[in-house]
């Protein structure tokens, strides 16, 4: 995927969490909101998210699975957009090594 198609995708996460106003959603709540992108898109994006720049994590919890920004992703958005801010559960994957 292009970076810039990416980075389209990527806002546009950031901007469902803000109005949303918690940094904390089931991830199919993602995937529902976006009939412009495939999952498989938005798949990408929270990769991105979470293993190159660590503002969000993805994890299973209870048989469901959800996406929350960490406290440097609530802060790229803008902390007073969020009427609840819960630290995340997971911790965001190890960064991806580069090929050395």
């Amino acid at each position: 995927m292009n970076r810039n198609k990416l980075g389209k995708i990527e806002q546009y996460i950031f901007d469902f969490f803000a109005r949303r106003r918690n940094n904390k959603l089931l991830t199919r709540e993602i995937f529902d909101s976006s009939p412009q992108y495939a999952n498989a898109d938005l798949v990408r994006a929270f990769e991105d998210l979470e293993k190159k720049w660590r503002l969000l994590v993805r994890y299973t919890q209870d048989g469901d699975d959800w996406v929350q920004l960490t406290l440097e992703g609530v802060a790229y958005v803008g902390s007073d957009e969020f009427l609840t801010i819960e630290e995340p559960e997971a911790l965001p994957h190890p960064p991806k090594s580069s090929p050395g």
